[in-house]
């Protein structure tokens, strides 16, 4: 019943905030009859679990000296909160054979918001998004939609890596088609920007690793050639990469997105060297913000409680020690994933992806995208540390 529910928290992510609590909450409640206190203490032990926990400990020690309200601290610890799931799941599946479900359950779930998304944008009368979105976003928005679209591409392709490797041809086929479609859709429907950057990056970490580096050259310049056809037959993909020279060129003489990062991290930067050690406290970014407001002519949109930047985010609020902790569980997740198993491609992607993307959003901080972070890497991990304790019960592949 704890696979089902975890199952269903991966389904319910592409699709509403409010289901995947209810989801969550269940998953705690049934896996806290199951926990074995004395091994979940040794597994704490592992930088993996304690250092998830750590960054939470932090954000809760944080509102100490924060200068915001309690809402404003209890929400930013709060945010952080959902890192608790991740040495959960993985005690969870290092013990479960079902961790594949879950990979499987957010890929056929994101497939149903992909048919949603080429519906809504052939024919915007099939399905009606909120007028605030654009077409071909039927939910949440296109940031988030990017950031599952593009981890199905490479999940849906390294299942047809599998498939191809047992000779099931017709499954493998399927698989590199279902990535096929995502890619589509990010060129030719709804295209974050983030994460159409971030596809060329994940490529090419990808295919070294696990493909070796003759065949990933023959990858990366077949995929070099489909990317240059697209280029010129999908304009959406053209405005969206030509819209980051203009904004950029733009600088802060009109509201636009670059422009607006740019004004984000300049005020940070300030922010951090008036607090460098352990920064302003939990929840402190907002009224810093404000502050910074006082007798200028500024818009809402100027005053934020996300710099979108996750290192910044870290650094105002917990200094120095929480951009420690951050940077040290990102490289200890990474190197988690180091073998040429299936698994690790999946898990690897989750980690790159995340810190990739926190570049220029505070992706871990999220809701949804720091639940498919927790979710990912929780499981990925168990089903690792799984086949090495027993080798034999799993293929190589």
């Amino acid at each position: 019943m704890a696979d089902q529910f975890a199952t269903l928290m991966a389904i319910s992510l592409p699709w509403s905030t409010t289901i995947l609590g209810v989801f969550t909450a269940l998953w705690l409640i049934t896996l806290a009859t199951l926990i074995d206190i004395p091994q979940f203490g040794k597994q704490l032990r592992r930088p993996s679990s304690w250092l998830p926990v750590a960054l939470f400990c932090l954000a809760v020690a944080g509102m100490a000296w924060a200068d915001a309200s309690l809402g404003a601290r209890t929400h930013a610890a709060a945010t952080m909160a959902k890192l608790l799931a991740i040495p959960l799941l993985i005690y969870q599946f290092e013990r479960s054979e079902n961790g594949i479900r879950i990979f499987l359950g957010f890929l056929a779930s994101c497939t149903a918001l992909l048919a949603l998304s080429w519906l809504n944008w052939l024919d915007p009368q099939t399905v009606l998004p909120p007028a605030d979105r654009p077409l071909g976003v039927p939910v949440k928005n296109w940031i988030t939609q990017g950031v599952e679209f593009v981890l199905c591409i490479f999940g849906a392709a390294a299942l047809a890596v599998v498939m191809w490797r047992k000779q099931r041809r017709h499954a493998a086929l399927g698989f590199a088609a279902l990535a096929f479609a995502f890619l589509l859709n990010m060129a030719f429907v709804a295209s974050s920007r983030t994460s159409l950057v971030s596809l060329p990056v994940l490529l090419l970490i990808s295919t070294l690793r696990y493909i070796g580096w003759r065949r990933a050259i023959a990858l990366n310049l077949t995929i070099a050639t489909v990317a240059v056809l697209t280029w010129f037959l999908a304009p959406n993909l053209r405005q969206r990469i030509d819209s980051i020279q203009q904004e950029y060129s733009l600088g802060n003489s009109q509201t636009t997105s670059v422009g607006l990062r740019l004004e984000y991290w300049s005020h940070a930067r300030k922010f951090i060297s008036d607090a460098p050690l352990i920064g302003h406290g939990t929840g402190s970014i907002k009224t810093l913000f404000e502050r910074e407001a006082v007798g200028k002519t500024v818009t809402d949109e100027q005053i934020v409680a996300n710099p979108h930047n996750q290192t910044l985010y870290f650094a105002i609020e917990w200094g120095v020690l929480g951009v420690i902790l951050l940077y040290a569980m990102w490289i200890t997740h990474f190197l988690m994933f180091t073998e040429t198993r299936w698994i690790s491609w999946l898990g690897i992607i989750v980690v790159s992806q995340n810190i990739f993307d926190s570049l220029f959003n505070s992706h871990l901080s999220d809701y949804v995208e720091g639940w498919i972070y927790v979710i990912g890497v929780g499981v990925a991990a168990g089903m690792i540390s799984k086949t090495r304790k027993q080798p034999a019960a799993m293929p190589s592949d």
